[in-house]
């Protein structure tokens, strides 16, 4: 229920958020991580002549995100700044658990620090917000370039989840182990003291 109610939530701040943006024409791109690389060969050619001014949104955990995951994202990068000229600008942000940016508008060719950025997304982000989506609508409507073709590209991890609340679920049922096993090991003095 709660996923529902998240999913249409956000489905609802993204289509509030491309009408205000359709003025500035700030385009929504949304994609699974598993299908990231491909995305990336298909929209993204070294011998085209656009310019991009590219936001990467990507869905996080409180912790930020799994070592696989890490991976892929910074393939995925690597192969973008391979990929698009210089003049091209990225910034990378997050949703869903760490709301805020990662890292603020850089050169597309500035690898290490995509790849510190990626690396430490946690520390790196230095203001936190309630909502990371609309954050990054009013992020990109603030370093909005008119020359360039403005893109917020939301990257889904469905398999995101917090690590806290897993941590505290594990908690909790060890909690109730102790508490079965420990009454299993009582119940034969228990059964005693009441045939007396």
């Amino acid at each position: 229920m709660k996923t529902i109610l998240k999913t249409t939530v956000i489905i609802a701040l993204l289509n509030f958020n491309q009408l205000i943006c359709q003025e500035k024409n700030i385009e929504t791109h949304s994609i699974q991580i598993d299908n990231l690389i491909s995305y990336i060969v298909e929209n993204y050619k070294r011998d085209r002549n656009d310019l991009y001014n590219l936001t990467f949104l990507i869905q996080t955990s409180n912790v930020g995100y799994s070592v696989e995951d890490k991976v892929v994202l910074k393939q995925a990068f690597s192969l973008l700044s391979k990929r698009m000229e210089e003049d091209n600008t990225i910034s990378i942000l997050g949703y869903s658990g760490i709301n805020g940016a990662a890292l603020e508008q850089t050169s597309i060719h500035n690898a290490k620090k995509i790849m510190y950025a990626l690396e430490n997304f946690k520390a790196n982000v230095k203001e936190f917000h309630e909502d990371g989506i609309t954050f990054a609508y009013d992020y990109a409507n603030k370093n909005f370039d008119d020359g360039a073709i403005n893109r917020i590209i939301m990257i889904r991890i469905p398999n995101s989840v917090n690590t806290s609340e897993v941590a505290e679920t594990k908690q909790a049922k060890k909690k109730n182990n102790a508490v079965v096993l420990t009454a299993i090991a009582l119940l034969p003095e228990i059964i005693s003291v009441l045939k007396d």
